[in-house]
């Protein structure tokens, strides 16, 4: 390799280094906005959770009877798989797709592909689009029933959850949960799995803190159907954001470890420069030495 093209090599290393380094710079601002946002959003979503586990924990007679929570054999399953609409986040969202398929296929193995339930998939952002379209055109056979794709910056939380509350009380699906991306604590993110319905009383009112300063107007039983709307609707919320906040965390991350890989190539490429002009100038004092030899 001459100098020319190690020049060449080292101007476009450059560039891309300043490309990681302000894409890095917009997800580090964006992150900041939508951890923001979520810690904005967890004193609600708490007190909405304290609010339907003192609703359910006080009706239990009209709760048994209601479409929410009256026991049915599982026949039709939605998973609601949340993932980004670009990429350069790393395994981010491989994670979720392995773990959605994954749980899919515990389903099979436990009831058989013939008696198991019925598993659906309600795709949001583009990636989880892009991926389980190549899944299909791969297998044709696979089970992979896609209900509904949508892009994740279109997505709203009052409705999906409200759609949800539909699917459940129409009888169209007997499960429904959500595959996302969760941070926990810092920049670290985890694929995570959350059962939205059936609705589990029983855990809500061992984890929860039912708030006993609550006064329900007008009585429980007529206000079941709102809350549980709300209340799906703010759970719907908090798992949009945490997939926000991990997206932007991911490619903060992978932006940042991009620069760092361009900080070293750089410096191995300016030592490759180095070496090929101190063996160039060597070369041309070994002439040079060679021909005054001659001459004398």
């Amino acid at each position: 390799m001459n100098p020319r093209e190690v020049k060449i090599r080292l101007r476009g290393v450059r560039k891309t280094r300043q490309i990681t380094r302000a894409m890095k710079m917009v997800a580090a601002v964006k992150l900041r906005h939508a951890q923001a946002a979520l810690a904005n959003a967890r004193p609600y979503a708490e007190r909405m959770r304290a609010l339907a586990a003192a609703l359910f924990a006080g009706i239990a007679p009209a709760r048994d009877e209601h479409p929410f929570f009256s026991p049915r054999p599982v026949e039709n399953i939605l998973f609601v798989v949340v993932a980004s609409d670009r990429g350069l986040c790393g395994s981010m969202n491989a994670n979720v797709f392995r773990q959605a398929l994954r749980a899919a296929g515990d389903f099979e193995a436990e009831n058989g592909a013939a008696k198991g339930p019925a598993i659906h998939f309600f795709l949001i952002g583009r990636k989880a689009r892009d991926f389980f379209r190549a899944q299909r055109n791969a297998r044709p056979d696979a089970a992979c029933r896609v209900r509904e794709e949508v892009n994740f910056a279109g997505i709203n939380a009052v409705q999906l959850g409200r759609r949800c509350c539909d699917f459940y009380r129409r009888g169209e699906f007997d499960r429904i949960e959500f595959f996302y991306n969760e941070t926990p604590s810092g920049l670290q993110h985890y694929p995570a799995r959350a059962a939205l319905f059936p609705l589990d009383v029983a855990r809500m009112k061992k984890d929860i803190p039912v708030a006993g300063d609550i006064i329900l107007e007008p009585p429980g039983p007529d206000m079941l159907d709102a809350v549980i709307n709300a209340y799906v609707a703010g759970e719907v919320r908090n798992i949009l954001m945490e997939a926000e906040v991990a997206e932007h965390a991911a490619r903060m991350l992978m932006m940042d470890l991009a620069t760092k890989n361009a900080d070293d190539l750089i410096a191995e490429m300016q030592m490759a420069m180095n070496k090929l002009r101190q063996r160039l100038i060597t070369n041309e004092l070994a002439d040079i030495t060679t021909g005054a030899e001659a001459v004398g």
